[in-house]
């Protein structure tokens, strides 16, 4: 059998996939890409033992020949990714030679003969279970809700596994994700979403990377079939099965201050610029930086008593409360503001040892953006 497409379309959707395959030598099979010629489809999966993605390419059937691949081949995804990198946009031919376990592909320039594994052995795309339901979510609602919290999430894989990831709540009327590792916590929640359903499941962290790149290149509406233990997701020409994160989330809501009597209003690009300049004088064991507000003064700085270095600065605001220290990681401050909208950020405080809540000033209509960031209880 041959089958002509071109360079340019393979790799691209390779590319997308490449990041799931594994660089276990001890099984080659999942070094590599599944290709399955279904009529005029080519079928191209990535497993992983967490992670399995299939995309669909139309191809040029150029022989009417018996596929006598019948459950595919597996082909090296390093090597024929650099190759399809190398060659010029073309036709590209590929042939199958089932009797020698290898296939050929053919340019105007040339021809290359790469060995390949029968796609038998190759892991299913996905366990034959019945889901429990399906709903759809409009996928800029999904990869916003994932890009703003995934970096919160923990990477304690041994001692969280429950908070290795991004906790997903889909209801009849809004969409909420949340992370946490303990030490910071975000949640983002879109009210004009209509999922019209109510589940609820940990994505993991790991995962998400793949699952944004694709999204975030489609407006259509993803389809989300769930199950117990993992979900199936269908967007365009994708079809991405992802294992969820072991063990229940958090009760988060329940650590969410509930008052609080101090209230800082700063320009989040200033006061970002501001940290970064005075961290260079801070420890390295744990970059603390202090915030000391004083009416419309806010005055940021750092102390590294071993190489006598100090730094401070000032940035006007706007402040309710008495005047008030408290300490952070800045690296951690950083972090938490760059991952929030507007042009400024609220700070609600009560003491210095307990968690400020850091939210933007201004967003869109529908979305709600609320973070908690746990001090540094020593300056």
């Amino acid at each position: 059998m041959i089958f002509v497409t071109t360079p340019s379309i393979v790799l691209e959707h390779l590319k997308n996939l490449s990041p799931i395959l594994s660089t276990n030598k001890a099984n080659p099979l999942l070094e590599g890409f599944l290709f399955e010629i279904k009529d005029e489809l080519l079928q191209i999966t990535a497993y992983s033992e967490d992670l399995r993605v299939q995309t669909a390419i139309h191809v040029n059937l150029a022989s009417e020949e018996k596929n006598n691949f019948s459950s595919g081949f597996v082909i090296n995804g390093k090597k024929i990714i650099e190759i399809l990198q190398s060659l010029p946009e073309q036709p590209l031919s590929f042939m199958l030679l089932p009797d020698e376990m290898s296939i050929k592909l053919k340019t105007a320039q040339g021809e290359y003969k790469i060995s390949v594994f029968d796609g038998d052995q190759y892991p299913a795309m996905s366990p034959d279970t019945e889901f429990l339901g399906t709903f759809n979510i409009n996928s800029e609602i999904l990869k916003t809700g994932l890009e703003r919290t995934t970096y919160a999430a923990s990477d304690d894989i041994e001692l969280r596994p429950n908070l290795c990831g991004v906790y997903c709540q889909f209801m009849e009327n809004e969409s909420i994700f949340v992370a946490t590792d303990t030490h910071r916590l975000i949640e983002y929640t879109r009210s004009d979403s209509r999922p019209e359903t109510n589940v609820s499941f940990i994505l993991p962290k790991k995962n998400i990377p793949v699952i944004s790149k694709i999204i975030d290149k489609y407006d259509d509406a993803v389809e989300i079939n769930f199950a117990k233990g993992y979900i199936l997701a269908k967007i365009a020409e994708y079809t991405i099965f992802s294992k969820l994160a072991a063990g229940e989330f958090p009760r988060y809501k329940d650590i969410m201050p509930k008052n609080y009597d101090k209230t800082l209003i700063v320009d989040r690009n200033a006061i970002i610029s501001s940290i970064r300049r005075v961290k260079v004088f801070s420890t390295l064991e744990n970059n603390k930086i202090l915030l000391e507000i004083n009416g419309s003064d806010l005055k940021i700085s750092a102390v590294n008593e071993e190489y006598n270095e100090s730094a401070i600065e000032h940035l006007t605001c706007t402040y309710e409360g008495n005047k008030f220290s408290i300490a952070f990681n800045a690296n951690g401050l950083i972090e938490q503001l760059q991952n929030l909208s507007g042009d400024e950020v609220i700070f609600e405080m009560t003491e210095p040892n307990k968690a400020a809540v850091i939210k933007p000033a201004q967003e869109n209509p529908g979305e709600k953006t609320i973070s908690l960031l746990m001090p540094i209880l020593s300056y």
